[in-house]
C-alpha cells in the first residue's frame, strides 16, 4: 500500500471522527430528554410494583386478622341449632385462637341479658378488662359487625367486634384488639423499601398505620385535602377503576416536607375497607436519578473530546504504525497457514483413528456373539439384527464429503447402532431422542459419526448393570444438539480413554472455527453440546 493512499485514508478517518463527535454534542440535549422520560417511566413502574407488593402483604395480614371475626360470625349464625354450652365452647375456642396471634393483645366474649352480664371470658392483661367492658356497655345491643381504632393505656388498637342478638333476648358480644404499634414495628422492619412510605387508615380516615407512630389512632386531614375517604372508596369501586389502578396525585407532604407522588388504594378486609396511602418523594425517586444520568453523559462528552484530541495528536505516528502492522500481518498470515496445514494433518489422523476404532474386531466380536445367542432364542429378532448390522457397516464405509453428515442421517444410523447395543445390554441401557426444533434441525450438519461416538463413549466408560442402568438422552434444538448420560464411570478406567472420540469432535469444530462445542459433568450427568453447521 502506497504512502499517499494511506494518508488519504487517514485524513478520511479524522474527518469521520470529527463529524461523529460534533453529532454527539448536537444530540446531547435530545438524548438527555429521552433518557429523562425513560428514567421517569422506569421509576414509576418500580414504584407501582412496590405498591402492589405492599398492598398484597397488607391485604393478606389484615384478612388474617379478620378470619376470627368471620369464624365467630359463622358460629353465631348457627346458634339456633346449638346448645348454650356448645355455643360458648366454640366461641371460647375461637377466642383462644385469636389471642394466640402475636399481634392480638386482648380477646373477649360477653353474654348480656337485659344489660346484665350472665357470662364473660376475657383474655389479656387485666388492666384492659374494665375499660373494655365500659366501652361495650355503651354500644347499641343490635346485631352488627364493626371495627374501631382506639387507645388504651397509651397503646393504639384496631378493635373488631361482632354483636349478635339471640332469639331469647340474649346479646352476645365477641371481639379482639390488634396492637397497631406492634404490627407496625413488624411490618416496617420486614417490608421496608427505599424511596416511599406507607399509611393505612380506616374508612373514616383515622390512621391505622403510619411511619410516625404518634399519628396512629388520629385523623390526619392533610391526607385527604384533595379527596375524601368516601370518594376514594367510591371511585375504586366504580367501573373506571376495574383494572385495579390506584388513584394518583402529586402533593406536598407535611411529614417529609417534600413534593411526593401519592397513591390511594382500597384494601377489602372482610365486609369492610381500609384505605392504603403510599407516598414516593419525587426528588429522591426521579430527579436525583436523572441528574446522575446527565452527569454521566457530560463525562462521556468530555471523554469523546479528549479522544478526538488524542487522535489528532497521534495521527502522524499512526501512519508509521500502520505500515509496521502490515508487515506483522503478513508474518502472522504465513504462520497461520503453516499451523492450519499441521492441524489438517492432525485432524486427518484423528478421523482415520476414529474410523478404525469403529471397525475394530472387538466391536465385531461383541456383535456376532450377541447374534449367536439371539439366533437360538428369537429367529425374527436375529434377522432384524443382521439387517441392522449390515446397515451399520454400510454407513461406516460410505464416503463422506468433508466428513459431514446431516442430523437426519446421523439419527437414522444411531437407531441401527443402538438396536445392536440394546440386544447386548437389554434394559440396562436406554436411549431417548427429543426434537425441540420441530424438524428444522434435521437438514443441518454435524461431524460424521458424532452421535454414535458419544453414545459409544457413554457405554464404554460407565458402569452398566441392571441396578444402575445407563440413560442416554439426545436433545435436538435449532442451533445445537445436547447428548447427556448419567455419569457413573468405571473403576480403574483411565481418563485418557476419552481423548480419541472427544478429541476428534473438538478438533473437527476447531477446523470450522466453531468455539461453542463443549463437554461437562453437571448434576451427576455427563453432557456434550454440539453446534449445528449449515454448510
Amino acid at each position: 500500500m502506497k504512502f499517499p493512499l494511506k494518508k488519504r485514508k487517514h485524513q478520511y478517518y479524522l474527518l469521520v471522527s470529527v463529524s461523529l463527535i460534533m453529532l454527539f454534542f448536537i444530540g446531547y440535549e435530545l438524548i438527555t430528554n429521552k433518557i429523562t422520560s425513560e428514567a421517569e417511566r422506569l421509576v414509576e413502574e418500580a414504584t407501582t410494583q412496590n405498591l402492589r407488593e405492599k398492598r398484597g402483604v397488607l391485604q393478606f395480614d389484615f384478612n388474617e386478622f379478620d378470619k376470627f371475626i368471620s369464624g365467630a360470625k359463622n358460629i353465631l349464625e348457627n346458634s339456633t341449632v346449638l346448645k348454650r354450652d356448645q355455643l360458648k365452647n366454640r366461641l371460647i375456642f375461637n377466642s383462644e385462637l385469636a389471642f394466640s396471634e402475636e399481634m392480638i393483645d386482648v380477646s373477649f366474649i360477653y353474654f348480656f341479658k337485659e344489660n346484665e352480664i350472665i357470662y364473660t371470658s376475657f383474655l389479656g392483661e387485666k388492666k384492659f378488662e374494665e375499660e373494655t367492658l365500659h366501652r361495650i356497655r355503651k354500644l347499641k345491643k343490635e346485631s352488627q359487625v364493626f371495627e374501631v381504632v382506639l387507645t388504651l393505656n397509651n397503646t393504639t388498637y384496631y378493635q373488631k367486634i361482632i354483636i349478635s342478638k339471640q332469639p331469647d333476648d340474649t346479646t352476645i358480644v365477641y371481639g379482639y384488639s390488634i396492637n397497631l404499634l406492634k404490627y407496625w414495628s413488624y411490618f416496617s422492619q420486614k417490608y421496608s423499601v427505599y424511596g416511599g412510605y406507607v399509611i393505612v387508615t380506616d374508612k373514616t380516615g383515622v390512621c391505622v398505620l403510619h411511619p410516625d407512630t404518634n399519628y396512629i389512632g388520629k385523623y390526619e386531614k392533610t391526607f385527604f385535602n384533595t379527596i375524601s375517604p368516601q370518594n376514594i372508596i367510591k371511585k375504586t369501586k366504580s367501573s373506571e377503576f376495574k383494572n385495579n389502578k390506584p388513584i394518583k396525585v402529586t402533593v406536598k407532604s407535611e411529614y417529609l416536607n417534600l413534593e411526593v407522588v401519592r397513591y390511594y388504594d382500597v384494601l377489602q378486609v372482610g365486609n369492610s375497607e381500609l384505605i392504603l396511602i403510599t407516598s414516593f418523594p419525587l426528588n429522591i425517586s426521579i430527579r436525583e436519578s436523572v441528574n446522575d444520568i446527565k452527569q454521566y453523559l457530560l463525562w462521556m462528552s468530555l471523554l469523546a473530546l479528549l479522544t478526538f484530541m488524542l487522535i489528532f495528536a497521534f495521527s502522524r505516528n499512526q501512519l508509521r504504525n500502520q505500515y509496521l502492522k502490515t508487515l506483522q500481518y503478513e508474518q502472522e498470515r504465513k504462520r497461520l497457514a503453516i499451523s492450519n496445514e499441521q492441524y489438517q494433518q492432525k485432524n486427518a489422523r484423528l478421523q482415520l483413528s476414529q474410523l478404525r476404532k469403529k471397525l475394530n474386531p472387538h466391536f465385531l466380536f461383541n456383535t456376532l456373539n450377541s447374534l449367536h445367542v439371539l439366533i437360538g432364542l428369537d429367529k425374527t429378532t436375529s434377522q432384524q439384527f443382521v439387517l441392522k448390522l449390515s446397515e451399520v457397516y454400510r454407513y461406516l464405509l460410505k464416503e463422506r464429503e468433508a466428513n459431514l453428515a446431516t442430523v437426519k442421517e446421523e439419527l437414522y444410523f444411531l437407531e441401527q447402532y443402538f438396536f445392536l447395543q440394546k440386544i447386548r445390554f437389554s434394559n440396562s441401557i436406554n436411549l431417548s431422542v427429543v426434537d425441540h426444533s420441530g424438524g428444522k434441525a434435521l437438514s443441518k450438519k454435524i461431524p460424521f459419526l458424532a452421535l454414535e461416538t458419544l453414545v459409544e463413549n457413554a457405554i464404554k466408560h460407565n458402569e452398566i448393570t441392571k441396578k444402575n442402568p445407563l440413560f442416554i438422552k439426545v436433545l435436538i434444538e435449532e442451533d445445537q444438539i445436547m447428548v447427556s448420560n448419567n455419569y457413573n464411570p468405571r473403576k480403574n478406567k483411565k481418563e485418557a480413554s476419552y481423548s480419541v472420540g472427544l478429541g476428534y469432535l473438538s478438533n473437527f469444530y476447531a477446523f470450522y472455527n466453531v468455539k461453542s462445542f463443549k463437554t461437562e459433568v453437571f448434576n451427576e450427568d455427563f453432557k456434550c453440546y454440539m453446534p449445528l453447521l449449515s454448510k
